[in-house]
């Protein structure tokens, strides 16, 4: 038993003075430094104290004062200039430099036992830094020792002579007192007895400052003890935080990956162009979107947006999203979706939260889009190139009312007609005189896009317009923007394709392969020979100025229906819009052209309607003519 109460005396000893917990590690490194510090400190007070002694303001023995200030000084500047070197990360620095600093006070303090008896509350006081109470206390227990070793030897060595406690006057001694001081007197008598007594050095000498250190231990003790417990108590704080922070950013997470995020949407399908965005206010929301296939014939749009913020307003959005996705799928319109979904989330909701929501079934062949509005803005939709709010009287909000009924609407979209979502965080976005952003700028921004903005550069278009109005005001409320464009492909269309390198030699070949076409469907000779000469300009240019520092490839293909043909050219080459080209006046006599320009001229001409884009980093020029009269 004997031999593990040692064991784990040392091992404790070890623990609160050699180790420390990671937690008040960087704190015993300050703690360190700080020491160090004040030992540079007092090795300037202690440097200032010789020089007083020297020129006479104070008055110790000058070969004892010296003497001890060389070592306090050596002994200080030691363990204060390796804790520098160690920057402070040795665990054993603090042991060295308190009992260093200790030692040191008790040497200062038995040269001048009257005159600093607080000096010894020094190292006590220091050891607060560490937040141990162990420390503190040991530091008390080695001052309150050392101070009683000072107080005896500096009163032996007769360092006390002003203190008439410890002076004691033999019989028959006489003072005689002049202008000199009572010290001197005290000398000149010869009949003084510094010695004192055991008693004498306990009872008047120690026992006073051993009560006042033990005052100024027992709250030093405590502040230390109260500063480890809000260092953990901080540290607790901090770990719940960052566990909160852990797990809302894993709901972040799981809340963005619920959203379809994969774009383009569906790649087997190229008859429609879809992208959103949410962005919460909070590190989750409770807005949300959503698109999905009901049947290979119908595309499902959704967006809503949850009263509320924060986890209860995201854990209803994904409610939502999931019952509304559920009862799609079964093959309900969005009225009846809407209505039995309103039910389901009537039921519980003991919160009183509520989601706006519309949702629009598209049937891709025909055009035709079925849609209901639960209470959300209005969607902004451009049918035939005209821009305008879908003004519609919007049905009740879900899990507003049970036994709702929702109504719903039915529309047609043609190729080009584009519907885009949006969640009132983005009209209600508002800059720091609190203006809001509202449905004109909203409608405006748009109508400046025009009709051949893609979906995610219409997004982007919206939220740097957002962006630019707000500047750096707060967002309080989550951003959800959807936007979808209708481009119905003629299934009854017959393509045909082939890639050629883009060089003059292939011209011929590339000639070739779109007169066969154009012969199998019976294309009248004018025709064959306005697309060829388009072919040729654009097929030579290409092969000109589309690689001009290495060799590529030329796509051309052909999409016949009935009497139209519709040929495009596809290179990776460096981004060209020759529809760009300024016109030529052609009116203009030769000697006032300008070079260039006519070939693609010829070919706008000669074509019923050309379009270039750029896309996947590849140049598409696309020209339609009619083939037969």
């Amino acid at each position: 038993m004997l031999v593990k109460a040692k064991k784990s005396l040392i091992k404790r000893f070890e623990e609160e003075f050699i180790r420390t917990t990671d937690t008040l590690w960087e704190n015993e490194i300050n703690a360190n430094l700080f020491v160090a510090s004040s030992m540079i400190g007092t090795v300037a007070v202690v440097a200032l104290m010789w020089l007083a002694n020297i020129v006479g303001i104070m008055d110790v023995d000058p070969t004892f004062m010296r003497r001890i200030s060389l070592a306090s000084i050596g002994e200080l500047l030691i363990p204060a200039g390796l804790c520098y070197y160690f920057k402070g990360r040795k665990k054993w620095l603090k042991v060295v430099m308190l009992l260093t600093y200790t030692i040191v006070c008790a040497r200062i303090e038995s040269a001048m036992t009257y005159a600093v008896p607080l000096i010894m509350a020094c190292p006590i006081i220091m050891s607060i830094r560490y937040y141990s109470r162990p420390v503190c206390v040991s530091t008390a227990i080695l001052t309150v020792l050392l101070s009683g070793l000072a107080s005896y030897f500096g009163i032996k060595m007769g360092q006390g002579l002003m203190d008439s406690n410890y002076v004691r006057f033999l019989e028959g001694a006489v003072l005689q007192l002049g202008s000199g001081s009572l010290k001197d007197a005290i000398r000149q008598s010869g009949m003084v007895d510094f010695s004192g007594s055991w008693t004498s050095y306990v009872l008047r000498a120690y026992l006073p400052k051993l009560a006042m250190y033990l005052m100024i231990a027992s709250v030093c003790v405590e502040i230390s003890k109260r500063g480890r417990i809000a260092i953990f108590s901080q540290q607790a704080e901090t770990r719940k935080s960052e566990k909160i922070a852990t797990e809302l950013n894993l709901a972040s997470s799981i809340q963005a990956n619920m959203l379809p995020n994969i774009f383009p949407a569906f790649p087997e399908y190229n008859d429609f162009d879809i992208y959103a965005t949410m962005t919460p206010a909070r590190e989750v929301g409770g807005d949300f979107y959503d698109f999905f296939m009901v049947d290979e014939k119908h595309l499902a749009l959704v967006i809503a947006d949850v009263s509320g913020k924060g986890i209860p307003a995201a854990m209803f959005m994904v409610i939502a999203k999931t019952l509304i996705k559920d009862h799609s799928q079964l093959g309900l319109s969005p009225a009846e979706v809407f209505t039995k979904v309103n039910n389901l989330l009537c039921e519980g909701n003991e919160a009183g939260l509520f989601v706006t929501a519309w949702m629009g079934v598209l049937n891709i062949d025909s055009g035709e889009l079925t849609y209901a509005n639960a209470g959300h803005n209005p969607p902004v939709v451009m049918l035939d190139g005209e821009i305008s709010y879908l003004r519609s009287k919007p049905g009740f909000v879900l899990a507003g009312l049970e036994g709702y009924r929702f109504s719903e609407q039915t529309m047609t979209l043609h190729k080009g007609d584009k519907i885009f979502l949006y969640t009132d965080g983005a009209t209600e976005s508002s800059n720091s005189e609190k203006e809001l952003y509202g449905e004109d700028r909203l409608i405006s921004c748009l109508k400046k896009l025009g009709k051949d903005v893609s979906c995610t550069q219409a997004l982007r278009a919206v939220r740097e317009d957002i962006d630019a109005f707000v500047k750096d005001a707060e967002q309080f409320d989550d951003l959800t923007l959807l936007a979808f464009d209708y481009t119905p492909k003629n299934k009854d269309k017959e393509t045909v394709e082939r890639t050629f390198d883009a060089t003059d030699e292939k011209l011929h070949e590339a000639m070739a392969f779109v007169e066969e076409g154009l012969e199998a469907h019976e294309a009248d000779m004018k025709s064959t020979m306005a697309i060829t000469v388009a072919l040729e300009e654009m097929f030579v240019n290409i092969a000109h100025y589309a690689y001009p520092d290495s060799k590529g490839k030329a796509t051309i293909g052909m999409s016949f229906d009935n009497d139209e043909v519709e040929i495009y050219l596809i290179d990776s080459g460096i981004p060209f819009n020759p529809l760009e080209k300024e016109d030529p006046n052609v009116k203009a006599s030769i000697e006032e052209r300008e070079v260039g320009g006519l070939g693609i001229f010829m070919v706008k001409q000669s074509m019923d309607e050309c379009h270039y884009e750029r896309r996947n980093g590849q140049n598409i020029f696309t020209m339609k003519r009619k083939i037969r009269k």
